[in-house]
């Protein structure tokens, strides 16, 4: 049954007349979007709209959405975030999508969808898939400001020039949830990403004694030599203030100095 379902989505979103009619149909190309999606959940396959139609689907959902039902405009959103995209959305559709976020939470199904645990906690302050009712306390600014944290860490593709644009960070110590997130939540989220590498950032433009103490903390859990080596790589590059450059003295007190200094190959298991 499987297989010719997704056969049947094939032939109907491979057509050329199909393709011809949707593409100015906004109304149509949520409704297939959601049906596809729906089918495909429910039968364990990826849906085929999307893979051909996610650039009108994105121009739809960038729009005012004016004559697309509420009950819709949730279950794009429902289904989008299954598909690991996190969107932008209007402030007037800011309660569905938080009620699309909540329901993909308690679908308790994690593990299979792409939505990345490290976004779910930076934006909404929830670990795993637990407590899936706290995302309806975020409140549109802070989520906004959230958001874009993400996609600023997003644009990098090495550490290194992330560390030189390090002052386009600034900004973002002022956002108060976001940085007790990162001071209370990176050792939950550390890893070989660029979440991790713009967190290292803040923590060590932070003036915060608090944020110097999220590092020394992080430090003192018997970290793998990679870990190491990616928390030096940052300290050095960060030696301006007396607080950092006791966290790399730190580092090197407690760990091979090896590890700091040469580089070390990714495992991250």
């Amino acid at each position: 049954m499987k297989n010719d379902l997704l056969k049947k989505q094939e032939t109907l979103y491979g057509n050329l007349n199909f393709a011809a009619g949707i593409k100015k149909d906004n109304i149509g190309i949520i409704t297939h979007f959601i049906a596809s999606e729906k089918e495909a959940y429910e039968n364990n396959f990826q849906g085929q709209f999307y893979p051909s139609y996610h650039h009108e689907i994105n121009s739809v959902m960038s729009t005012k959405m004016l004559k697309i039902p509420d009950e819709n405009i949730f279950l794009a959103f429902y289904y989008r975030l299954k598909l690991g995209i996190i969107d932008k959305p209007l402030e007037k559709h800011f309660s569905l999508f938080l009620k699309a976020v909540a329901h993909n939470i308690a679908d308790n199904d994690l593990e299979n969808t792409y939505l990345d645990a490290t976004q779910l906690y930076i934006l909404f302050g929830i670990k795993n898939n637990e407590n899936s009712d706290a995302v309806y306390d975020v409140i549109y600014e802070d989520y906004m400001g959230l958001l874009k944290f993400l996609n600023l860490c997003s644009a990098y593709t090495t550490y290194p020039n992330l560390r030189k644009k390090k002052l386009r960070f600034l900004p973002f110590l002022e956002h108060a949830i976001l940085m007790n997130r990162i001071r209370e939540g990176v050792s939950f989220y550390f890893g070989s990403d660029f979440v991790t590498a713009g967190s290292l950032v803040l923590l060590l433009l932070d003036a915060n004694s608090a944020s110097k103490d999220s590092l020394r903390n992080l430090q003192d859990t018997a970290l793998k030599n990679d870990a190491v080596w990616l928390l030096g790589s940052f300290y050095k590059d960060f030696q301006e203030t007396k607080a950092n450059k006791a966290l790399l003295k730190d580092l090197y007190s407690k760990y091979p100095k090896e590890w700091i200094d040469e580089y070390q190959k990714k495992n991250w298991d």
